[in-house]
């Protein structure tokens, strides 16, 4: 390792947001983890903007954290998720984990309104673990991420931060392209469709397949050759079937690219995953 990776590794930080909640807590092991994958130091973070109710909270969190995990506590602050993008915005951290919902979520949404406000307003890296499904996951390193693809230019783009993570990680990657029911074609120019005979992909797929490791992901999102990538066609509708095929093929983390900041109507796919998904959800985000 050269000096200047040492130096980079010595000053990366994962950061985990907690606000003293058992839910919350579930999303700990895993940060633990890709934090030693990455060689980054973990750092757990409370944000509140009363101080009775951080008197209250931290020592539970003192209970939760190893010695060697510091808490950083935001106070006063009015917006818990205006306090989270404050400290997430430090250039020396790497990854924010969060859980999809805290104390409470309002029946029939997947996000709690922290948690939302938060992935609708960075492009950061972000892991979300949804606290029901944390006990079944375990806490095991992300060796290989699934990557659903749109066939776009701008989503390929978008996921060169989670390509060199890939790299950091030393995960392998499996594309994924989900042919949806009457799917319209893409119209960003430079997109490529689903290959004209689906459910016959003997006919074109190798060529098909070839051309979307090369053109999206090797010229757009520029992954590395040391990365493992495979690719995958599936028919369905695409929420459902990137989370089963991410459960039957043992995805440890599923990775979406968002493209709205989740206004009502849009973000069909990353609700539908989080809805369904076993494993924890690697988000980026691209512009709207």
């Amino acid at each position: 390792m050269s000096n200047n990776d040492s130096e980079h590794t010595a000053r990366s930080k994962v950061l985990v947001a907690l606000d003293g909640s058992p839910a919350a807590a579930t999303a700990l092991p895993l940060a633990r983890v890709v934090a030693r994958q990455l060689g980054a130091r973990l750092e757990a973070l409370h944000v509140t903007d009363d101080a009775a109710r951080a008197a209250e909270v931290l020592p539970q969190l003192q209970h939760v954290l190893e010695e060697t995990e510091p808490i950083q506590l935001r106070a006063p602050v009015h917006d818990p998720a205006a306090g989270i993008l404050e400290a997430a915005a430090d250039p020396n951290v790497v990854l924010l984990v969060l859980t999809t919902h805290g104390r409470a979520v309002e029946p029939g949404r997947q996000l709690g309104r922290v948690a939302e406000a938060v992935i609708a307003a960075t492009s950061r890296p972000i892991i979300v673990v949804r606290p029901e499904a944390a006990a079944a996951m375990g806490a095991r390193e992300l060796q290989r991420l699934l990557l659903p693809l749109n066939g776009t230019p701008t989503t390929a783009a978008a996921l060169r931060p989670v390509i060199e993570l890939a790299g950091q990680l030393g995960a392998s990657i499996d594309l994924l392209y989900v042919a949806a029911p009457h799917q319209a074609a893409a119209e960003e120019p430079g997109s490529i469709g689903a290959p004209r005979y689906v459910d016959q992909p003997q006919h074109e797929w190798p060529q098909w397949a070839q051309e979307v490791i090369e053109r999206l992901c090797a010229c757009l999102a520029q992954y590395p050759t040391e990365v493992p990538v495979r690719m995958y066609l599936a028919q369905g509708e695409i929420g459902a079937e990137i989370a089963r095929f991410a459960a039957t093929h043992g995805a440890d983390a599923i990775v979406l690219v968002r493209r709205s900041h989740l206004e009502a109507g849009r973000a069909r796919v990353l609700r539908a995953v989080l809805g369904h998904t076993p494993c924890p959800v690697l988000l980026v985000g691209a512009p709207a």
